[in-house]
């Protein structure tokens, strides 16, 4: 069955993708399949993802989340990414600079990214497995074999950068999208070992070199042993015993190659025997790989599959608090090893049966408890723990000590304690096991907490509490003690806390034990003592929070969706950054902050001597509007900052007015430049206010909301300067205004224009707005008309005319006539 030969994953990208692409691959499965290698039945399941919009990368609520299903028994998983560049028009498209999308796989949960290599809060557990990161410009792909089936999440995002503030409209925006398109290729009908006996298998000469194979391993499972027995070769070579490789590993297919679990059988005399860990992932498929050695033999043998399996004791707690005393055996296979229940004068007693029903070994006393409604129990607030000695164990079958859940009707607030009715940790030799269940989905976003405080620490000891956990079986054993996997050991003497965020689904086991240390004043010498008989208190704290210490004091945590999915994380304030927003490295000081907001908000009383002008000049409706403008500018940026703030109002209303103040100020100044009739003024300010209103509640960010109401208004300004040049005979405003005053004016309006426009990012934000406020209130003096006062006109003393008194002004004596009526009326 060559479908199982597989290796490691492998990734490309843009021009190094193979040369049958995954489209062929699609096409040719779903032509020729179901095929059969073999007898074996090989399928395809093929996936196809939207796309979606990448994000800059400004925590992890700014990821898109994409969700894929692997089927069991896959042999190759295989993942097209295509990166797509959009604008408003595909010219412009192709202006936008490529940039590398990134995007994370991981198994069973969300992955857990880190893009600014920002420190995480300290206890954080990060040891995850089957984690891949692939960066995607244009097109690139990652294969996966045999990869692990069920849930498989990707987090797609772009890489932080300085970001320009630029305004909408003036500069090309660019989108950038990701779409997937997932392929896996498995095998459908894998041999299944029978549970009642042996198994016949034979490998033909001119068959497959490797044959595969499967077994469900139950709830309660100690071990599994796979035995290969009565092996027969033809023809008969030199290898003593059966020239086959066995390969066993859990939930997916084993990888050829791998030394992880697997056994030669060729220099074995005897029967050909592989186990799994003790105990073994319990309520999974095994797959078992047999490879024929190279030679070109016929091969035959028996397969046999023999299980030790612990009978649940009376002190098995479910997850809802039922206790089950059902036997095991009606569901396990009848050859299997099981542990069984002899009554004594001490009491019942759990023995290992032999052969003809005799019991061999004492194992440990039972706990018998009594049955209450899960709803009739009072909820405490963590599990107390009673350590009375050190887990040396002379039974390999634990008793579990089921968590009982209690969900807060909020996201990922869930509390596991132990059932106040639950015997605790007994005082026997067998190993206690407390556990609980992550449920896919509804836990996987949030953080798994799990904490330890001792209570009785004694003055001249230095007690160490070691807690074990592994997903989906108890800890192993080894020399009567409990035996840790690499990285999944918790060690405290005192209080600690640990964070495991978006925890892996499924059944979590924990176990407790303890050592003690005398530790010497003289000296800073320490001696391990025997505590066996010394008891402390531990407090365990297992629970599921929405982030990390609530991201502290320097970020807020929030709940994120992506379609059917959501998860919490933390939204960093200031510069902070990681997963807990405890990385203060490129983060501002508090006066750093103080002057931003300082300099925001004091730039605006600039306006000051722009409202007094407006004022002296009587232009009344400007004045206003400036007060208007620089109240709730002021107040806005107050508001805008993330630490150091103060809202006066709420935040919609504040950016509103911020905006609506700020072209209506540029809309009277127009206005008042402009020579129009009372009338006509009035309108034009209504007009203004009216329009002004709509487009900053439609879009306040769009240029047009500035540009049609600035651009018309200077349109008019300059119609009625041409009619007074008509109307005057000369150069209107004078050259001395326009050199003195206008340009000027123009020249600081222009300059805030211009650095507000194209030069504004994140970093000098504060300084370069600062200087568009002191810039635009600086030009509102310069730009506005001298006052007006009424004087009559020679030769005509039944009307009056208003004249300018500016400093270059020098009235005109003149015939009045019936035809400059109207250009009277627009001065």
């Amino acid at each position: 069955m060559h479908c199982l030969s597989s290796g490691n994953p492998k990734m490309a990208e843009d021009n190094q993708l193979p040369g049958s692409t995954l489209l062929n691959l699609i096409m040719f499965l779903s032509f020729s399949c179901p095929c059969y290698v073999d007898g074996v039945a090989v399928r395809e399941n093929v996936e196809v993802h939207q796309t979606k919009v990448m994000h800059q990368w400004n925590g992890y609520g700014s990821a898109q989340i994409f969700h894929f299903t692997i089927p069991r028994a896959a042999i190759v998983s295989r993942f097209e990414l295509q990166a797509v560049k959009l604008a408003n028009n595909e010219e412009s498209a192709a202006s936008c600079p490529n940039r590398t999308i990134h995007v994370a796989f991981q198994s069973g949960s969300f992955p857990v990214v880190n893009p600014r290599n920002a420190s995480f809060p300290a206890n954080t557990w990060l040891k995850r497995t089957n984690v891949f990161q692939v960066n995607v410009t244009s097109r690139s792909w990652l294969e996966m074999k045999n990869p692990a089936p069920g849930d498989w999440f990707a987090a797609g995002y772009l890489s932080h950068q300085p970001e320009k503030i630029t305004q909408r409209d003036l500069t090309v925006s660019c989108t950038y999208m990701l779409g997937i398109i997932h392929t896996t290729v498995y095998l459908d009908e894998i041999p299944v070992l029978s549970d009642r006996g042996a198994l016949y298998h034979k490998m033909p000469s001119s068959g497959s070199d490797i044959a595969g194979f499967r077994y469900f391993v139950p709830t309660n499972t100690l071990s599994i042993q796979v035995t290969v027995s009565d092996c027969h070769q033809s023809p008969v070579n030199s290898t003593v015993g059966c020239p086959v490789t066995l390969l066993l590993k859990p939930a997916s297919l084993p990888l050829p190659g791998s030394e992880e679990n697997s056994v030669n059988c060729s220099n074995l005399e005897e029967d050909c025997s592989i186990h799994s860990n003790t105990p073994p992932i319990q309520s999974t498929w095994y797959y078992l790989e047999v490879a024929r050695l190279p030679g070109n033999l016929t091969i035959s043998y028996n397969i046999q599959v023999k299980v030790t399996a612990c009978e649940k004791p009376l002190d098995f707690l479910d997850e809802v608090g039922v206790s089950h005393q059902e036997q095991v055996n009606t569901s396990l296979p009848s050859h299997i090893h099981l542990l069984k229940k002899f009554p004594t004068n001490r009491g019942t007693v759990m023995a290992d049966q032999g052969p003809g029903g005799a019991p061999l070994a004492t194992m440990g006393q039972e706990v018998p408890i009594k049955k209450k409604h899960r709803f009739q129990r009072s909820l405490a607030e963590s599990t107390h723990i009673e350590i009375t000695s050190q887990n040396t164990l002379t039974n390999q079958c634990p008793v579990i000590h089921w968590l009982q859940r209690f969900k807060s009707p909020y996201p990922f607030q869930t509390t596991f304690v132990l059932d106040e009715l639950d015997p605790g940790v007994p005082d026997s030799d067998r190993l206690s096991v407390f556990s609980f269940h992550i449920l896919p989905v509804e836990d996987t976003g949030g953080t798994l907490n799990i904490g330890l405080d001792i209570w009785d620490p004694h003055p001249d000891l230095l007690v160490r509490v070691r807690l074990c956990f592994r997903v989906g079986a108890p800890p192993s054993q080894e020399d009567s003690k409990v035996s840790c996997e690499p990285g999944h050991e918790l060690v405290t003497n005192g209080t600690d806390t640990w964070y495991f965020p978006f925890p892996e689904p499924g059944v979590w086991y924990l176990t407790l034990d303890k050592t003690c240390w005398n530790v010497s004043v003289s000296s800073n010498d320490s001696v391990e003592v025997d505590c066996s008989n010394l008891t402390s208190a531990v407090e365990l704290r297992t629970e599921i929070t929405p982030c990390i210490n609530d991201c502290g004091q320097n970020g807020a945590c929030h709940t994120y969706y992506s379609g059917v999915f959501f998860y919490a994380a933390c939204s960093c304030e200031d510069d902070w950054a990681g997963w807990g927003c405890t990385d203060g490295t490129n983060s501002l000081s508090y006066d750093s902050r103080l002057t931003r907001v300082l300099l925001l908000t004091l730039s605006n009383l600039m306006f000051i001597p722009a409202i007094c002008v407006a004022i002296y000049r009587k232009f009344y409706v400007a004045a206003l509007v400036y007060t208007f403008n620089m109240f709730f500018s002021t107040f806005y940026h107050a508001c805008d900052e993330q630490t150091v703030r103060y809202c006066l109002t709420k935040y919609s209303l504040l950016s509103f007015c911020d905006f609506f103040a700020s072209v209506l100020s540029f809309v009277v100044t127009l206005v008042a430049m402009a020579k129009l009739p009372e009338p006509w003024r009035g309108l034009a300010h209504m007009a203004g206010a009216l329009g002004v209103s709509a487009g900053v509640q439609y879009d306040a960010h769009g240029l047009w909301v500035f540009a049609v109401p600035v651009g018309v208004l200077a349109l008019v300004v300059l119609i009625s300067w041409i009619l007074q040049c008509r109307k005057r005979k000369k150069m209107y405003p004078s050259v001395r205004r326009i050199l003195f005053f206008l340009l000027p004016g123009a020249i600081l309006a222009g300059t805030g224009l211009i650095t507000y426009a194209f030069f504004e990012t994140e970093s000098n934000y504060a300084y370069l707005h600062s200087l568009w406020h002191v810039c635009i209130s600086g030009c509102v003096p310069l730009v506005l008309p001298s006052r007006k006062k009424k004087t009559s006109p020679a030769n005509n003393d039944h009307s009056e005319e208003m004249l300018d008194v500016s400093a270059d002004y020098v009235p005109e004596l003149r015939s009045y006539s019936a035809s400059d009526s109207m250009l009277d009326n627009m001065e």
